[in-house]
């Protein structure tokens, strides 16, 4: 029950002795042991609250998570003044403390793929960020590349171009006259 509540056992003790004090009957089995109801559940951890977040001492938790409660619903039932429960009351308080687990387990299941959940919308943030800053470098480089490729083009052809020239000069500075054919 302590693990339920998030407490240490001497302070779950601590608290059912306060509550004792103040007349709250908790139902007890043949050793005398505590069995909790949801009710029970409900009261201590509204107590553990009071007295943890609220800082407030434990006699004065008591009495404020006593007034909670209506006269007629303060006092758990005693059955035959804490003799031997029958064994439908004590198998319904297991289901209702394992179904009470059972939902704190689910809680923290889910609040773990909740906050596994947010990391991994984070990261997907960030690589849609670092896709398209590599979109963009990927732009620049493809138009320096273009650029690159049309002035190397540019230049190859006005280097054929004066390559051509030149042989034309030279072939006409070579070329014979037709007066001086039979030279």
């Amino acid at each position: 029950m302590s693990k339920t509540l998030g407490i240490a056992r001497s302070s779950l003790t601590k608290y059912c002795i306060t509550l004792e004090n103040k007349g709250y009957k908790f139902i007890r089995g043949s050793n005398n042991s505590k069995a909790f109801t949801s009710k029970d559940i409900l009261l201590l951890q509204r107590m553990k609250d009071l007295v943890q977040d609220k800082s407030m001492t434990m006699e004065t938790a008591g009495n404020v998570v006593l007034t909670m409660f209506p006269d007629n619903e303060r006092t758990g039932p005693i059955l035959d003044e804490n003799k031997v429960r029958t064994n439908d009351v004590i198998l319904q308080e297991e289901d209702e403390n394992s179904a009470v687990l059972g939902l704190t387990d689910n809680l923290k299941y889910i609040e773990d793929i909740f906050n596994k959940l947010g990391s991994m919308e984070k990261e997907l943030k960030d690589l849609k960020i670092q896709n398209e800053l590599l979109q963009n470098q990927n732009i620049q480089l493809k138009q320096t590349m273009d650029e690159s490729l049309n002035g190397r083009d540019e230049k190859f052809l006005s280097l054929i171009h004066e390559v051509q020239e030149t042989k034309k000069m030279i072939a006409s500075s070579q070329e014979k006259k037709w007066w001086e054919f039979w030279k």
